[in-house]
């Protein structure tokens, strides 16, 4: 087990832990309450290692499941998860552990921070995209009018908990589905962190345990190094973390969110690209090789409503980045150099995602 300290949030990295409760008996020891959210197809494999992670049963555990189909994180499904804890009588000593992919970590890390104004809460990423990316950084939130996390505050975890063996029985597609992310890292961190994450990429892809665990570690580490910096995306450091991520989160609007999140993400990535080539910033070398990285991924052609570049437009400009302008997108000069720019012209946007739809 591998520890980090970042500022108040501890990250644990590791693999086949047991008895969470026992080894972090402070956090435990001071709660009334404990509420374990999770989603109802938490099944199999990742049910076992759940309850060898949270080990014997005890009596201040509650559990509750997230039965919304598709998307969970509604304001619907907030309020019956409030619900669940008020009639269950949790206080503001009350703990909860949301355990699941980003939409359980999102919505179950937003109720922690309003429930009676606030009550800790511990992140436990079961998703690969989870691990490396959305289950980390104390964003949490939920959906409105078809837009990505527009209800949300930063409310970071008492603990983050990246065990792998949460990830050792998800099947190839799901493992994919945060290839998005992972690239991302490769594309924004520094040297060592790009030499990690392309080295070990195609294994953790097929699942190799030592491959996933090193890019869990070294994604995870960056972010929080990062989210140190700027918690609440006040001074700019943490906005290079949305790279690729104002055109996925349209995408996945266009979709109709049938379209998962890593996946919008990775062509996310290509659409700032292109958008970074078209402007000067990226070098035609340079973008080839970062180009090359995303078709190895073999992803599935965007379906053609995402090409709606009407409402491809208005969705950026709505997104929650764009600080009231027509837009605003993260882009970058060369790997390891981010740069923002806003108002790009809609001749160039337009090029760009109709060479993102090809």
């Amino acid at each position: 087990m591998n520890i980090k300290d970042e500022k108040t949030v501890k990250t644990v990295f590791s693999r086949g832990l047991k008895d969470l409760p026992a080894v972090f008996e402070g956090i435990f020891e001071a709660a009334d309450r404990v509420c374990v959210v999770t989603e109802a197809s938490a099944a199999g494999k990742i049910k076992k290692n759940l309850e060898r992670l949270l080990g014997p049963a005890r009596k201040n555990f509650f559990y509750y499941s997230l039965q919304g189909a598709g998307n969970k994180k509604t304001a619907a499904e907030l309020e019956k998860l409030c619900l669940f804890l008020l009639r269950n009588n949790f206080s503001r000593k009350s703990l909860i552990i949301a355990a699941g992919g980003g939409s359980v970590t999102d919505l179950a890390g937003f109720a922690a921070s309003i429930y009676m104004r606030g009550i800790n809460w511990i992140s436990v990423p079961t998703t690969f995209l989870g691990q490396i990316d959305a289950g980390l950084g104390g964003k949490t939130g939920i959906n409105l009018g078809g837009l990505k996390n527009i209800l949300g505050s930063f409310h970071q975890p008492a603990l983050a908990v990246c065990d792998i063996s949460l990830l050792e029985s998800l099947p190839r597609k799901e493992l994919l589905s945060g290839a998005g992310e992972l690239l991302k890292y490769a594309f924004i961190g520094g040297e060592l962190l790009r030499e990690t994450v392309t080295a070990n990429l195609k294994a953790a892809l097929r699942g190799n345990k030592t491959a996933l665990f090193k890019c869990v570690k070294a994604c995870a580490e960056f972010k929080m190094f990062t989210v140190a910096k700027d918690e609440k995306d006040e001074n700019g450091k943490r906005e290079l973390l949305n790279f690729g991520h104002t055109a996925a989160h349209a995408f996945e609007t266009l979709s109709k969110g049938r379209l998962p999140h890593g996946e919008a993400v990775a062509h996310g990535l290509r659409f700032a690209l292109i958008v970074s080539k078209e402007t000067g910033l990226l070098k035609e070398n340079d973008f080839n090789k970062l180009n090359s990285l995303i078709n190895g991924l073999g992803l599935k052609r965007l379906n053609a409503a995402c090409g709606d570049f009407r409402k491809f437009l208005a969705l950026i400009s709505k997104d929650k980045k764009s600080r009231g302008l027509a837009n605003r997108f993260v882009l970058i000069r060369a790997p390891g150099l981010m740069e923002t720019k806003e108002n790009i012209s809609p001749e160039i946007l337009k090029l760009a995602l109709e060479q993102t739809l090809k």
